[in-house]
């Protein structure tokens, strides 16, 4: 009896398995696509679109702390630090990449108690020959009788997931070497 009922289920087992088998071929065989290797440039097109950042828009690319190379006159000075921008597009600059001291008028210089920072001007309003969206740097200072605050207009020239060039937005018609402005990296 035993053996009648071990026959049984070897037979059922091995006709579920044969039914299985059956059914991964037919799935293999129906979904199968040739396989080739893929070119070099389509390698290397398939490689830059997986491994490419692609940027936010600046005014949230730029909150965070980045390492800066300002590029000031006279043409050739360079200066290099740390300065952060917040949430609160406020800017925390211990190096002085924006500077902590405006000149004023006759032999006057005012202290620099704050910079923010914003992007919602254009260039006309401040009637340069670039006309695009302003990165618009804010600094409040203080006088003898009372405060003030200056606004330097920039523009983005370039904005990367690591790495943002910014110009002075009078300078937008001269030549790169010529340019008033700061590269930011992380």
């Amino acid at each position: 009896m035993l053996s009648t009922w071990l026959s049984a289920l070897i037979s059922f087992s091995g006709n579920v398995l044969t039914v299985a088998v059956s059914y991964l071929v037919a799935f293999v065989l129906v979904g199968c696509q040739e396989i080739r290797p893929l070119s070099s440039t389509e390698l290397d097109t398939k490689l830059e679109s997986l491994t490419k950042c692609q940027p936010l828009p600046v005014e949230k690319n730029i909150v965070g702390s980045w390492r800066f190379e300002s590029h000031r006159f006279p043409v050739g000075t360079i200066r290099t630090g740390k300065v952060t921008f917040t949430n609160q597009n406020r800017i925390i600059d211990p190096d002085s990449l924006f500077g902590n001291r405006v000149n004023g008028s006759a032999s006057r210089v005012y202290k620099v108690i704050d910079k923010f920072y914003d992007t919602d001007a254009t260039g006309q309003e401040f009637g340069v020959s670039y006309t695009g969206k302003v990165f618009r740097i804010n600094l409040l200072y203080t006088t003898d009788i009372g405060q003030g605050r200056e606004i330097w207009p920039f523009y983005v020239a370039r904005n990367e997931c690591n790495k943002i060039v910014i110009y002075h937005a009078g300078s937008y018609e001269k030549p790169v070497a010529e340019k008033f402005g700061f590269t930011l990296t992380r």
